[in-house]
């Protein structure tokens, strides 16, 4: 994380600065060790601070500060509170995280434990095995066979390991504070049944002689609820930081295994799943933790208050355990569904991320093709079956906690007194009665969080399985040694040399066990091949093919009868060290599979091996690779090219030069500070290129660089300049080199060139000697033909550098150039963060969108349903005051009371009910709009929004965000709803049974309550958003984690990107632990509140009793109610608190969905043409047309031509010279300037029209070939257009049908993520298909067959003048080649047209442009490019 001017400084080598300079725990800061009992209370406490600098946070936590007193009574976290109350809270106030909560601590011990569990798990598995092979042994026949059960292996347990890394111990005592204080809680209830009996026997009151005296027990209920708490929050503090540590724990294991993990295991996941394990599958266990103590002791206080309820009514007690003996079966069942309903949609929601995760990726294919409406159709449909399993999930939750579990202490009372009346001879008494409700009310506590509590485990489970099965996934075989191989030879044995000895390689080990999937999926499921729709059978999506570039190689991993290909077999070739070999071959014949095998990437079989003799250098920097889809990351520029690596000025300018990047930084509005954003969108993909080579070359401790086709994305002069400056210069002097390529023209100055075919090499020598027998290189040339002269090629060269020259600073000054500076050190945006408590905005959208009538409906039936509860309560004083006065009642009267008794009680039971049901239907129509508005607004969004905003933070609305809002907040809803009509209706219950009288603490109290809630939430709420905010860093990384590892492992940089991981784990913690620690300071300080109203109430009684103010029976119901508001009050600000915060995922939706400025409109029907009307002719005019991206400088000035339909025109200029952004400008993908021209098709302005009509009516055969794991029909056609025998001749002309006919599937075989199941040049050649099957009038190619070799770049060239003979052809090309046949060539340079002529016209202009260009590209491959 990058520091601002005001960031927390470090602590220098002399020590820390005298202002933030802690000697002691004890002595630490005035400010937290002041403590007094008043101050309890007091939300600030000691002095005001006024900067996070006087907290001292900067170098050790608050709590780290902390005493033992003020830990235990968390008054260390005073000062914050008071901070947080007159401004708002930033992430400079929160400081470093505890010493507990440190990332790399739990990292450590939980990968020693989850070691240890490993290593058990594996000898039983082996026993296990040696078990089942037995049992096989014995058997003769093969149906005996048959019936011997399979082998189930066991895993390793995440669990175990967690519990032994954070301490089994302390886990026991935090949970033995909370059983004490569970035991503790009946106290103040037998105190009632001692305080009533006492009112009832009338007896005197006399001196104060023993322990049961009425003041004794009076000042008890002022006491216990306090010390309760403390023990409460002890175990709430103790449990957060095992939240804290389970997170943090998972999380960075999950990390280190995503860079670890093989082919097969990636195959089995997807970036969505890992995503998704990241944020709500550790979230789940963080919950499950905060709710182990509720569930835990749950069953303890319902045991126990069963049985003190038998000391009451005796027999009558067995109606009330018979009726939760049959609840149990009920409860089984529930709770089975639930945990299968939560997998459904845990399944989907994967899927739905993962999909999001490819849209947002490939962001720029889906605009350019107007393809937003078939993805957001693809995401509802997934939106719709994750609905379906939460409408399931919800309605069950609703029926089966609600009516069944959280209804049993409501119906109770109501079976447990109809019996007692009936059995038992004497009265029901005020004491009996109201204890006995009183004890019944602690049991709605652990009632209704024990299904929570036991959902929650459930939910864990799950998530436990799933981390364990991919912490248990295959990490790649180490094979690379570092050694020569046995009988070397001598260059065999050089520091830098490369020997393989037939090795044989694949994606997947095809004698390796089946791996499993992170998630089991039924059998059954596979009913419904005959369904065209997506559905059910798009889960199987999620569960990817492996990669393999071979064309016979993209086999579906999970059909355990396929065995995987070879991706490479019987390889034997060595490289000296220092030479520089070629690898050349056709499309899909292993070239960048090869390249994998010797970083390690592949499983060898047979027990190959890739020697690399390294003479003692470190693995770190010893081998450097630039992939063939360039990895930048989020970084400057120099960032990216250093890649943790120190700086030195003079290789980094040397480095600068070789690679051509010297006018880039030029152009670049902050040079080489310039922050690149994800994915490298503001870098063109020559750029990108260039500094992916730059990064390879740029250490000096390289011993071997591996290129996989670098030149395809640059221009052929650019090439040639980085092939002799950078690959055969003096940068790379002693290096070994190793470079994919289809420039055929330069194998002859590699000193060895390998021939690669069907994952074999055939052929491997110097050129001269491949030539002499005859080879096939794709189209090269015969090698006496390469003979330029040495002058020539300096002429050449001297032209394009002086063309070029004008190519370098745009001409702005002064200001605008400090401007322009400015802005392009800082691209992407800071989150936006609301400020303040949560817009009631937000909660009336939410309502709202819910239906607000539903919203009124669950308030209405709240109150009616409370309302019945409370009138129980009273018509339950009346009947002990009946039942005790002389002679009693009779049995009709008994029946009476009895039976009103239990209609108010049924009335409570369907209130609750009803509530639940409504809440589920109000949550699921809320979930629904709330997340179609967001992929609306984030499908819509320009381009540049996609441009400064990161991929993670999207993401993370798209899981984290919408996760709390389908589940969390309605829960959290439900229970604050329900707690405050309970606090409501308890406070007027007191009020009548006090005779008003508790109207005078009440206005004191409820002021307190008042300043401590808003207190605390005002600094809760803060604190939640900087938790969101430092949550979003983590996925972003993640996210680009995932997308490069096979770059970060070649470079040895795991350590590096896992110590960031750490370090944004260790951002969040330190919030993240605040919050919950401040949520227990609140409820110690109304702990204190609760304790004050029992107090009264009962110290009011017994001050009034020679007068029986207060009957018994209304003690008895007062005090049962201040024992219930203790808890209510407590609880409600907790989910107010929590509401808010949940809220806050709401506003953050809402944010995107409104703010985000959309594009203009799709289609504007009174004005778009009809698909048949327009374009006719494919006329293209551009006048006076500029454009700038954001607010950087104009890239297209002025830029004014005409194009006649038919026309075939060569685009081409220097990087950055504004071809790519003249097509931008075609489709619109940004807007001309205001003032900036216009462009007309056929007579149309295409501003005019909707942005869809327009780019359905062009087509772009892109520079980045972005496929989508899906089928590859809905590749091809997502609208469902095309005919199958449509597809088939578009394969047909790419020549990817017979590749598409041996996959298993065909056309409905799926792609992997990314499409890593073909390779680079495939996912060209399927992308040329997609564009011949829109049959567009205007065609616009972008270096589209840069990754193609030779010989099927000159039929696809061929094809496309065939298939568009009557269409516009725009073609941006780097090989001149390509483009040499065009009607006419443009050549841009700096954003303005430089020549615009035929071919042959330009060629003649002495001191032509591109003349110049054509000649360095003479100079470069000595090949006539026009023939004379």
């Amino acid at each position: 994380m990058c520091k601002s001017e005001d960031s927390p400084p470090d602590t220098n080598s002399s020590g820390s600065t005298d202002e933030n300079k802690v000697s002691s725990p004890t002595d630490a800061n005035p400010v937290v060790q002041r403590t007094c009992f008043s101050d309890l209370l007091c939300c600030g406490g000691g002095r005001k601070v006024a900067s996070a600098k006087e907290l001292g946070v900067w170098d050790k936590s608050l709590e780290d500060q902390a005493g033992f007193v003020s830990q235990w009574l968390l008054y260390f976290l005073n000062p914050l509170l008071s901070l947080g109350s007159h401004k708002v809270l930033d992430a400079e106030d929160i400081g470093v995280p505890s010493q507990n909560d440190r990332a790399e601590k739990a990292y450590r011990v939980a990968m020693e434990a989850w070691e240890v569990q490993s290593v058990k798990a594996a000898a039983i598995n082996k026993k296990l095995k040696q078990k089942h092979e037995a049992k096989l042994a014995k058997c003769r026949t093969e149906e005996e066979r048959n019936k011997v059960k399979p082998l189930e292996l066991k895993d390793p347990s995440i669990a175990a390991a967690l519990a032994t890394g954070y301490g089994k111990w302390t886990l026991f005592v935090a949970i033995l504070y909370y059983v004490i204080s569970a035991l503790l809680g009946f106290v103040p209830v037998l105190i009632l049944n001692n305080l009533v009996t006492f009112f009832e026997s009338g007896e005197p009151l006399g001196p104060i002689d023993s322990i049961e005296h009425p003041w004794i027990q009076v000042a008890a209920l002022g006491v216990l609820p306090f010390v309760i708490s403390l023990l409460q929050t002890r175990h709430l503090t103790i449990m957060s930081h095992a939240a804290v540590f389970v997170r943090t724990a998972v999380s960075t294991m999950l990390y280190r295994k995503a860079v670890r993990v093989s082919a097969a295991g990636r195959a089995k996941t997807s970036t969505g799943q890992v995503v998704n394990m990241m944020s709500n599958d550790t979230a789940q266990l963080q919950r499950f933790l905060q709710f182990i103590g509720f569930t835990m002791v749950a069953p303890i206080q319902i045991v126990l208050a069963l049985a003190l309820i038998y000391q009451q009514v005796g027999n009558a007690t067995w109606v009330g355990v018979g009726f939760m003996v049959l609840l149990m079966p009920i409860n089984t069942v529930v709770f089975s569904i639930v945990s299968k309903q939560r997998r459904e949609v845990l399944k989907y929601s994967d899927l739905r991320v993962k999909m999001m995760n490819e849209i947002l990726s490939g962001i720029r294919i889906i605009k350019f093709y107007a393809w937003e409406r078939p993805f957001g159709k693809e995401v509802s449909e997934l939106r719709g079956n994750e609905l379906k399993a939460l409408t399931r999930l919800a309605y069950t939750s609703a029926i089966g906690f609600s009516l069944i579990l959280m209804a049993a202490p409501l119906i109770q009372p109501v079976l447990v007194f109809v019996t007692y009346v009936a059995i038992q001879d004497e009265p029901l008494t005020a004491s009996t009665a109201f204890t006995t409700v009183a004890l019944f009310n602690m049991m709605r506590f652990p009632f209704a969080f024990l299904p929570m509590g036991l959902l929650q485990y459930i939910q864990s489970k799950i998530s436990l399985s799933r981390l364990e099965r991919y912490l248990d996934l295959p990490e790649l075989t180490e094979y690379v040694e570092p050694n020569p191989p046995s009988n070397a030879s001598e260059s065999e044995t050089v520091c830098g040399s490369i020997t393989i000895r037939n090795g044989t390689f694949s994606w997947v080990d095809p004698e390796a066990g089946p791996v499993r999937p992170i998630q089991d999926e039924k059998p059954k499921k596979e009913k419904k091949p005959k369904r065209g729709k997506k559905g059910d059978d798009e889960i199987s999506s999620s569960e990817h093919s492996h990669k393999s570039e071979g064309s016979k190689a993209s086999e579906n991993t999970e059909a355990t009868t396929k065995v995987p290909v070879i991706t490479l077999r019987e390889i034997n070739c060595h490289v000296e060290s220092g030479s520089l070999v070629a690898i050349v071959g056709t499309v899909g014949s292993g070239k960048s599979s090869f390249l994998s095998a010797i970083l390690g990437e592949l499983e060898p079989i047979h027990d190959s091996k890739v020697y690399m003799p390294r003479a003692g250098a470190k693995r770190d920097g010893f081998v450097s690779y630039c992939s063939q889809t360039p990895w930048v990351v989020n970084d400057t520029l120099r960032g990216n090219i250093l890649f943790g690596r120190e700086f030195d000025q003079e290789r980094y300018e040397e480095i600068i030069n070789a690679c051509a990047l010297r006018d880039d930084l030029a152009v670049l509005p902050a040079g080489d500070m310039t922050e690149i954003g994800e994915r490298g969108i503001n870098l063109s993909g020559g750029q990108k290129a260039r500094v992916s080579l730059a990064r390879a070359m740029y250490s000096k401790e390289t011993k071997i660089v591996l290129m996989d086709d670098p030149l395809s994305a640059v221009d052929s002069h650019v090439g040639e300049w980085i092939f002799s400056k950078a690959i055969t210069g003096s940068v790379s002097k002693g290096t070994t080199r190793m470079i994919v390529t289809h420039h055929v023209h330069l194998l002859a100055r590699c000193d060895k060139v390998i021939v690669m075919e069907k994952g074999t090499i055939q052929h491997h020598g110097s050129y001269e000697e491949l030539v002499a027998k005859g080879v096939d290189f794709a189209g090269a040339i015969d090698v006496s033909k390469i003979k330029v002269t040495e002058s020539n090629e300096e002429e050449a060269e001297k032209k394009v550098e002086k063309s070029s020259a004008k190519a370098q600073i745009p001409e702005k000054k002064g200001e605008d150039q400090i401007q322009l500076q400015k802005n392009g050190k800082k691209l992407v945006k800071d989150e936006e963060r609301e400020e303040g408590s949560v817009a009631g905005s937000a909660y009336m959208h939410y309502a709202r969108v819910g239906g607000l009538v539903v919203a009124f409906m669950v308030l209405l039936v709240q109150a009616f349903g409370r309302g019945a509860e409370v009138m129980a309560g009273f018509w339950l004083a009346f009947w002990a005051e009946a039942a005790s006065d002389e002679g009693g009642l009779s049995t009709s009267e008994t029946n009476y009371y009895v039976a009103i008794y239990a209609v108010f009680g049924l009335i409570g039971v369907i209130g609750l009910t009803v509530r639940s049901l409504l809440i589920a239907v109000h949550r699921l129509a809320a979930s629904k709009i709330l997340h179609d508005g967001l992929t609306e607004s984030i499908l819509r969004a320009p381009v540049s929004f996609f441009d400064v905003t990161p991929t993670g933070r999207v993401l993370n609305r798209f899981a984290a965000d919408m996760d709390k809002i389908d589940l969390e907040l309605t829960q959290t809803l439900s229970q604050g709803i329900s707690t405050l009509f309970n606090v409501l209706g308890a406070i007027a219950a007191i009020i009548a049974a006090t005779r008003g009288t508790f109207l005078v603490p009440l206005v004191p109290i409820s002021y307190c309550y008042y300043v401590i809630q808003k207190w605390f939430r005002k600094t809760s709420t803060e604190l939640q958003r900087i938790n969101s905010i430092a949550n979003s860093p983590i996925f972003a990384d993640f996210s680009q984690t995932l997308s490069g590892t096979n770059t970060i492992r070649a470079y040895g940089e795991e350590t590096r990107f896992f110590e960031q991981c750490k370090h944004s784990f260790d951002t969040m913690n330190a919030s993240y632990i605040l919050i919950q620690l401040v949520s227990s300071w609140l409820s110690l300080r109304l702990d204190i509140l609760g304790g004050f109203i029992g107090a009264f109430i009962g110290g009011l009684a017994v001050a009034t009793y020679s007068s029986s103010f207060i009957p018994a029976g209304w003690l008895g119901l007062a005090l049962s109610y201040s024992i219930e508001v203790t808890n209510f009050l407590k609880h409600g600000v907790k989910m107010i608190a929590t509401l808010e915060a949940q809220m806050n995922s709401v506003e953050r939706v809402l944010f995107y969905t409104n703010q985000v400025q959309p594009e203009a409109p799709e289609f504007i029907p009174d004005v778009d043409p009809a698909p048949s009307e327009w374009p006719t002719k494919g006329n293209i005019e551009f006048r006076g047309a500029s454009m700038r991206y954001r607010d950087g400088p104009l890239v297209l000035k002025n830029i004014s031509l005409q194009v006649k339909g038919s026309e075939k025109i060569g685009v081409c200029g220097r990087t950055g010279s504004g071809k790519s952004s003249l097509m931008i400008s075609l489709f619109r993908i940004t807007e001309l300037e205001e003032d900036g021209g216009a462009i007309i098709i056929d007579d149309l302005n295409v501003r005019e029209i909707g942005t869809s009509t327009l780019r359905l009516n062009l087509s772009i055969i892109p520079q980045d070939p972005i496929i989508f794991s899906n089928t590859v029909r809905y590749n091809l056609d997502p609208f469902k257009s095309a005919s199958t025998e449509e597809l088939w001749e578009v394969l047909k002309k790419v020549q990817m049908d017979t590749v598409i006919q041996e996959l298993p599937s065909g056309l409905d075989e799926l792609v992997s993520e990314g499409g890593e199941n073909f390779s680079q040049g495939q996912r060209q050649l399927l992308c040329i298909a997609r564009a011949l099957l829109r049959k567009p009038k205007i065609l616009v190619m972008d270096e589209a067959t840069a990754s193609i070799d030779n010989a099927t770049d000159a039929h696809i060239q061929t094809m496309i003048r065939e298939n568009f003979r009557d269409a516009t052809v725009l073609t941006i090309a780097h090989r001149l080649n390509t483009i040499m046949d065009s009607d006419r060539v443009l050549v841009l340079d700096n954003g303005n047209i430089a020549e615009f002529d035929t071919p042959e016209k330009l060629l003649e202009k002495e001191d032509g442009l591109f003349r110049a260009m054509v000649e360095k590209s003479k100079a470069a491959s000595g090949v006539a490019l026009v023939e004379d």
